[in-house]
């Protein structure tokens, strides 16, 4: 099965989301956490780590699997983890960012499993 992975980034119980590019083959300009796939012989640990540098300039460090989600043939396993940096988007992937309030997730189309995270994250106090 291939894998992928996602960082959950909060900051003042607040979600970091990033809009899809249009060239994305799956849910273009849909809002959804940084991550992505898995290279070959990547551990989720290791994918998650390296996507989110790419992503969005960060350094990742997960602490904890928070969830994980079955879509089509890939296996989606979504960290909380602490970081630092400033944020730069790679265009490619993201063409914006923000840090949103659970009740403003509500007004985005969302891609993946990230309606159920948030619900998730909201439930269990991590983000308002």
């Amino acid at each position: 099965m291939k894998t992928g992975a996602a960082a959950i980034i909060i900051k003042n119980k607040k979600i970091l989301l990033t809009l899809r590019s249009i060239n994305c083959s799956s849910y273009p300009k849909h809002w959804t956490m940084p991550g992505g796939r898995a290279e070959l012989n990547e551990t989720p640990i290791e994918n998650v780590i390296r996507e989110i540098l790419e992503e969005v300039n960060l350094n990742f460090k997960p602490t904890s699997i928070y969830k994980i989600f079955k879509w089509k043939d890939y296996e989606l396993y979504r960290f909380l983890g602490t970081w630092n940096g400033d944020i730069k988007l790679q265009e490619s992937e993201a063409t914006q960012y923000k840090f949103y309030t659970y009740e403003e997730t509500s007004q985005l189309e969302l891609a993946f499993d990230y309606k159920n995270i948030l619900e998730s994250l909201y439930k269990d106090n991590l983000i308002k």
